[in-house]
């Protein structure tokens, strides 16, 4: 449990680093933070954060630099208000007072303007929901494994594989099969992704399979989102600009990482977060791309279709610039898509 002295200078280096992008002192932090705290009380805090993890120090008399760790608990602890300036908020508002024409068209302007004033990668996911469920099918591979297989009225998903529980017989096995097809025949699958199996399956006789159940919708939920997908990125190149990745092989490495179209996807979308939910994604830990992070917004784009938006950028971002960008991005979103409707 950090003291509350402690998360003040913690912050206030994480700041400055992302400010200067240079290791932080403590007599800066005294004069541009803690103007009441003396820079001998400084060093010790600052002492006590590296041994707990939050910082380390490239060299012996240089200042400290955040770790991934302290990153997360800047944003775990970020309350912000919008630092939007006027300018740029007058600029978001007149990239979209064009006629936009549909959901294709919010996706490129979306990341266009996002990458654009924020100066990082820009990503937008579309999922497709449309489909809907005809049969679920549950194959036993007799090997110890399971293979789900999803039939929707224009595609068939057999990706999701399963390990069969040592106790489970063929009889259970068509009784899993016809309790899941009585849950989902019939339903869009925009309906099965907010599916909420631990209310739906208290029903005594199946409570058996509830340990099962839960791995089998989770399994349908990533390959539905995975097979309804559309990705589109923006500014890939704008990583070039940041010194974390001023040599060739960090360049090359997050250039490679963002062509990853089906990762990318996974990133920004199978998190569980629902409409307007906000996640930030810290460095490999997080399955962000190394040295990187992910911070994305839920939005919805229109009928049985959603999304998120967000980008990609150095773990050293500017988080409270993102989120602002994003929280009024998001509302200009509601409102095309409520005028399309209309």
């Amino acid at each position: 449990m950090l003291s509350d002295r402690k998360k003040k200078i913690l912050c206030a280096v994480v700041d400055g680093y992302i400010d200067r992008a240079s290791p932080i002192s403590s007599k800066e932090i005294q004069e541009e933070y803690l103007t009441e705290c003396s820079s001998a009380t400084i060093r010790n805090e600052l002492s006590a954060l590296e041994s707990m993890g939050y910082l380390f120090q490239p060299h012996v008399s240089a200042g400290r630099i955040p770790s991934e760790k302290a990153f997360r608990f800047y944003v775990n602890e970020l309350a912000y208000d919008s630092n939007l300036t006027p300018a740029e908020a007058e600029r978001i508002e007149k990239h979209f007072s064009r006629k936009i024409a549909g959901i294709e068209d919010v996706m490129t302007e979306v990341t266009r303007i996002l990458s654009d004033i924020t100066n990082y990668t820009a990503v937008v996911v579309k999922e497709d929901m449309s489909d809907t469920i005809t049969a679920i099918k549950l194959l036993d591979l007799s090997n110890g494994k399971m293979l789900v297989v999803i039939v929707t009225d224009s595609r068939v998903l057999k990706d999701g594989m399963l390990d069969i529980p040592d106790d489970f017989t063929p009889h259970m096995m068509a009784q899993a099969e016809r309790w899941l097809n009585k849950l989902f025949i019939g339903k869009h699958v925009s309906e099965f992704m907010n599916f909420n199996y631990p209310f739906a399956l208290v029903n005594d006789e199946f409570s058996q399979f509830n340990a099962l159940f839960k791995k089998i919708i989770d399994v349908l939920k990533k390959q539905s989102l995975m097979n309804g997908m559309d990705v589109e990125t923006y500014g890939e190149s704008n990583i070039l600009q940041h010194s974390e990745y001023a040599n060739a092989a960090s360049a090359r490495q997050f250039l490679a990482a963002v062509e990853n179209k089906d990762k990318i996807a996974e990133m920004f979308t199978y998190d569980g977060g629902e409409e307007g939910s906000v996640t930030i994604k810290i460095g490999s830990p997080d399955n962000a791309p190394e040295g990187c992070s992910v911070v994305s917004t839920r939005v919805n784009l229109g009928e049985n279709v959603s999304g998120s938006i967000g980008v990609i950028g150095p773990v050293r971002m500017n988080y409270k610039k993102v989120l602002s960008v994003l929280d009024k991005i998001s509302e200009i979103i509601i409102d095309l898509i409520g005028r399309q409707g209309d």
